[in-house]
């Protein structure tokens, strides 16, 4: 089981983006770190870990997530079984998070996939494409998605250094390794695969298999990533990756919230899907690139993400309905007509407000100059 299907077919049961400072009740402990970090060795055990998921024909496991962040607060728990080569099965047990509801199933038999929203009572139906992932995104798996994404690029793409070889999660023995995002690819014709992202991942000592993930993602905010379950190559029941939708539910097709290709879409097509206007940087604006646009959460609920790019600063533009008037605090600046906050944390300037009853937030590692520039540039 590649680790694209890994990622791809997992739970959004970590943040938006994957991923994300303590968030919920984190119990890691660790000695202090070695004097002298080592970056040659926690590279290699992240490649370590990476290949043995990516290697694995079976997958069965548990994943707690706490998310802190503008757009998502809350924790999401869920029960996932892969089997090689695009079988899937994703049960949410308990979930805080409205986009993504306790009950929700995600079931694929390796050519139809399956989404059962608990609360609209609707099955979205719709055939698995080349990659391995459906043709539409549907409840929540643009989350898992993208997620996953993050928790692929931590293991494949970022940079990483074993700062202890001494750390504990949940009384197992890990190594502490220290993990951030390498420099974006510049190109304007796919969307950069490395996210802006600092924080930690540890590894299981005995295992060599994640235990937990705690990043730091602009746009997204601060999320954990827990494992109190992953189990290997065990054999798994085939009824699993078979799925008949209840009694009286809707079965739709899944609506279209990325591309093939890319894994995002076009604003043209963000737009569209949202039913109102996005804002966004003019095009005569050429130092900033749009890379792609994430569409985030059920539909019609969804938060669409621009990412953009400039030189080798990645920053992401948060929009949604469901982003309107969260509550918060920082600096209070006018722009637009209007009063945002801005926050700043570990590098990370953050800039929320309100707008004709959208939320928007730009958040990435710009200037305070920069941010207020690029909000006042938005059409």
């Amino acid at each position: 089981m590649s680790l694209y299907r890994w990622r791809a077919t997992l739970p959004f049961t970590i943040l938006l983006m994957f991923l994300l400072a303590a968030c919920g009740s984190s119990s890691t402990s660790q000695a202090s770190p070695t004097p002298t970090p080592t970056p040659a060795a926690g590279q290699a055990l992240l490649t370590k870990a990476a290949q043995k998921l990516n290697t694995a024909k079976t997958m069965h496991a548990i994943f707690d997530i706490t998310i802190a962040g503008p757009g998502l607060n809350g924790t999401v728990n869920t029960e996932v079984w892969n089997e090689s080569p695009g079988k899937s099965r994703t049960v949410v047990l308990q979930s805080t998070i409205t986009q993504v509801p306790t009950g929700s199933i995600t079931v694929s038999d390796g050519k139809q996939s399956w989404q059962y929203d608990p609360v609209k009572k609707v099955v979205y139906n719709g055939p698995v494409n080349s990659n391995n992932s459906t043709t539409g995104a549907g409840l929540g798996r643009d989350q898992n998605q993208f997620i996953m994404n993050i928790v692929q690029s931590v293991f494949t793409h970022g940079n990483a250094t074993l700062v202890s070889s001494n750390a504990s999660v949940e009384g197992h023995a890990a190594y502490d390794v220290r993990v951030e995002s390498t420099a974006p690819r510049q190109s304007s014709s796919t969307r950069s695969n490395t996210f802006n992202y600092n924080g930690d991942a540890y590894i299981d000592k005995t295992s060599m298999l994640p235990l937990r993930v705690k990043l730091t993602i602009p746009g997204l905010g601060q999320v954990t990533l827990d494992l109190p379950t992953l189990e290997l190559n065990q054999p798994l029941a085939a009824d699993l990756f078979t799925y008949v939708p209840p009694a009286g539910v809707k079965v739709l097709p899944f609506p279209k919230t990325t591309t093939a290709d890319t894994g995002t879409i076009t604003l043209a097509e963000a737009q569209q899907q949202a039913g109102y206007h996005l804002l966004s940087i003019p095009a005569t604006q050429s130092q900033y690139q749009l890379q792609g646009i994430d569409a985030l959460g059920a539909p019609g609920n969804q938060i669409f993400t621009l990412n953009y790019l400039k030189g080798k600063t990645t920053f992401a533009i948060s929009e949604g309905k469901s982003l309107a008037n969260l509550p918060g605090s920082g600096q209070q600046v006018s722009l637009r007509g209007t009063k945002a906050t801005l926050t700043t944390s570990s590098g990370t300037m953050t800039l929320t407000w309100t707008e004709k009853g959208l939320g928007i937030q730009i958040s990435g590692q710009l200037s305070n100059d920069e941010i207020v520039a690029i909000a006042n540039s938005l059409s």
